[in-house]
């Protein structure tokens, strides 16, 4: 995770008052802000104006956008500590997933049947399979279905919030702390966008997660009854190639959402978090999910054949060969994050025989601090080893050499 200094903490804190408060007095879309304690990469708008034109206009409080490798493009008070409604079973499932065997079937109590709000109608007394439940927590976001599972997975709900509290420590989840499965509003049930999005990062490599939250509707079945789920995330509709993951919402939590989106080989993942609406949730997860592909986007680096030097080769007098790159390299380039630079190392010599093709060297591309990749270096010609007239003209040219100079 990004290192955050004091002060920005502190520029965070403040800002997030601020936020609220406006949220709270009713300011709607039109108010939409760029922040000076907003983050651009590592950098923040305060530190570098020039980036306040270029930066998204958003009305949250707090936010995040990544790559799915783990790249911050954005971010909003990301470390600050905030109740997370539904979005808490986004860790529900990752300990289903990671602790139970999803062919159990549970019996429904009158405990989770009751939990309310939010709910996939469980009915007491019905038999479920566990990955049938998950589809209830994941897609339709029951607070019965959670409460089932967490009692079948822990033995009480009270272990089964201790393995999701030790599953955040696992992952460096620092800001985040649950007391229930579900994500009602309770004392010391809160996350920050930076742990939600780092954790959907985590739960997206598990594939059976991956299918659940990008399914938009799907029919269950009990050994008595037919549930038909929908989801709450309408960005699966809205927005093409969203691939999940959660919303969220209650009074103390505003509405929320962690996203997923895939266009070609980029992949975001990020966090909207206080939003007014329902609306406004998407509109302002959409904003952010333009922003990022308008600026994070596939770039050629580097073309095939450029020359860039010579290597002598050790087995001649003064015979170098050509270095040059061997391919044309595309990767997604983050174009507020500076200019791409190169630093080229090239072998001291080589011997002969070379082909063609040889390795003989590497470049690294760099933005600032951040290494994105490196490319081989090749020979650009053959260069054949010498015959044996040459290595006798080449031996007593060095010896000459050496005492003569």
């Amino acid at each position: 995770m990004t290192a955050r200094t004091p002060f920005a903490r502190r520029t965070a804190v403040l800002t997030a008052l601020l936020v609220s408060a406006l949220l709270l007095a009713g300011a709607g879309p039109a108010s939409a802000a760029v922040l000076d304690a907003d983050y651009i990469g590592r950098i923040q708008v305060a530190d570098a104006p020039s980036l306040r034109s270029k930066a998204p206009d958003l009305y949250i409080p707090s936010g995040v956008l990544m790559t799915m490798d783990g790249r911050e493009l954005w971010a909003r008070n990301p470390e600050s500590r905030r109740a997370m409604a539904s979005t808490t079973k986004i860790m529900t499932a990752v300990v289903i997933l990671e602790k139970a065997d999803l062919n159990t079937v549970v019996t429904v109590d009158k405990v989770a049947s009751a939990v309310g709000q939010s709910s996939m109608g469980l009915v007491a007394g019905e038999r479920i399979p566990l990955g049938e439940l998950l589809k209830g927590v994941l897609v339709q976001s029951g607070n019965d279905a959670a409460t089932l599972a967490a009692e079948t997975v822990g033995g009480s709900v009270e272990s089964f919030v201790a393995m999701m509290n030790a599953k955040a420590a696992q992952l460096d989840l620092v800001n985040t702390h649950y007391v229930n499965p579900h994500g009602l509003d309770a004392k010391g049930h809160y996350t920050s966008a930076e742990d939600l999005t780092a954790l959907a990062r985590y739960a997206m490599r598990n594939p059976v997660f991956r299918q659940i939250v990008g399914t938009y509707t799907v029919k269950v079945r009990s050994d008595r009854y037919t549930h038909v789920l929908t989801n709450h995330n309408s960005l699966l509709k809205s927005y093409k190639g969203t691939e999940g993951v959660k919303t969220g919402w209650t009074d103390n939590a505003g509405y929320c959402v962690v996203f997923a989106v895939k266009r070609g080989n980029i992949e975001f993942v990020g966090t909207v978090m206080g939003a007014a609406n329902e609306t406004g949730r998407a509109q302002q997860a959409t904003k952010l999910i333009d922003w990022g592909f308008a600026h994070y986007k596939a770039t050629t680096i580097v073309q095939a054949g450029e020359t860039l030097g010579r290597v002598p080769v050790s087995d001649y007098l003064d015979r170098t060969v050509g270095a040059e790159t061997a391919e044309t390299t595309s990767m997604p380039v983050f174009d507020l994050a500076g200019p791409v630079q190169r630093r080229i190392e090239l072998k001291a010599d080589v011997p002969a025989p070379v082909s063609k093709g040889d390795v003989i060297g590497t470049m690294t591309l760099y933005q600032g601090d951040s290494v994105l990749t490196q490319v081989p270096v090749v020979a650009s010609s053959d260069v054949p080893s010498p015959n044996i007239g040459q290595r006798i003209v080449f031996f007593f040219a060095r010896i000459w050499r050496a005492v003569f100079g």
